[in-house]
């Protein structure tokens, strides 16, 4: 299997890369490089190229000579350029064709720095892929040699988030890299939805937890191969007076990802709107990886060992 990286000509490719990186060491999968060449397709029945197709070309071969320097010997790796429709299509193509386990994707140009951004092609992918998309903050960087040393799954009670959770907690197992359970939500939504005043907001926020604990509890103990106790999954709860401050709440290590399932980010006119999981991950510190609805069967199939 391996970790497809988009490489987009003319932008700073170093988060993705540096993200894919560390997915490929962690993982054990090697990392495959893809820049999509558009103008490329479709192809000329006398194989003639317009200087308009070979600046293109070389743009992109650019593109892959700068990543080419940030590889490292430990992974293995190659560099590609795939003739495509369009960047998403293309690289949806070479996920295909790689046997890909995760496609990451850099953020936009106007992005904040610390913060996930989403442009035209990563919005595209979140509602289109069949696979888990790694989402790599603007000037993401990761330490040499470095492996993932944690993987949080956000959980919201729905059934998307308990497929979610299963899953993860299966790549946990299978990557020996630690795993844990999260649930975000600023304090006044929580006591607005508890309907109590404030002087009881530490209690109804306990037995928040103790609910999360609960049905997550129920989740992942019901699958024998998996092997947890009642008791012995990480929970983090993350509140604070809006949605920046519940993320940071919680402690996060270094590097981590975050898991997040697809079913709360609407449809593609609405992505921006105020949803919980686009809050979470507009806010988010650290890496987060889409679990697309089309993806959802394959987790959940994987946490049941079919």
């Amino acid at each position: 299997m391996s970790i497809v990286v988009g490489i987009a000509s003319g932008q700073d490719n170093r988060p993705a890369v540096e993200l894919g990186i560390v997915l490929a060491r962690s993982y054990g999968h090697r990392l495959v490089a893809a820049a999509i060449d558009s103008a490329a397709w479709p192809m000329s029945p006398v194989l003639f190229e317009s200087e308009y197709q070979k600046k293109l070309r070389s743009v992109a071969e650019a593109a892959l000579d700068e990543v080419r320097v940030l590889l490292p010997d430990d992974i293995e790796s190659e560099c590609l350029i795939h003739g495509a429709r369009s960047s998403r299509r293309g690289l949806l193509e070479v996920c295909q064709k790689e046997n890909a386990f995760r496609l990451v994707v850099g953020p936009a140009a106007d992005g904040k720095p610390g913060r996930i951004a989403l442009g035209s092609v990563s919005t595209g992918l979140l509602h289109s892929a069949s696979l888990p998309v790694a989402l790599a903050p603007v000037g993401y960087r990761a330490a040499s040699g470095a492996r993932l040393r944690r993987i949080t799954a956000a959980y919201s009670g729905s059934s998307t988030s308990a497929d979610l959770i299963l899953g993860a907690a299966v790549v946990s197992a299978e990557s020996g890299v630690p795993f844990r359970i999260a649930s975000f939500a600023p304090r006044s939504r929580v006591i607005s939805a508890a309907g109590v005043g404030l002087d009881v907001e530490s209690s109804v926020i306990d037995e928040w937890a103790n609910v999360i604990r609960r049905d997550t509890d129920e989740i992942l103990c019901s699958i024998d191969h998996l092997h947890i106790k009642p008791g012995e999954t990480d929970v983090a709860i993350g509140t604070g007076p809006d949605w920046a401050s519940a993320l940071t709440a919680v402690q996060w290590e270094d590097p981590e990802v975050m898991m997040l399932g697809s079913s709360g980010l609407g449809a593609i006119k609405r992505v921006s709107l105020g949803s919980h999981a686009m809050r979470i991950l507009q806010h988010s510190p650290v890496p987060i990886i889409v679990v697309p609805r089309r993806a959802k069967s394959g987790y959940t199939s994987g946490a049941f060992g079919e």
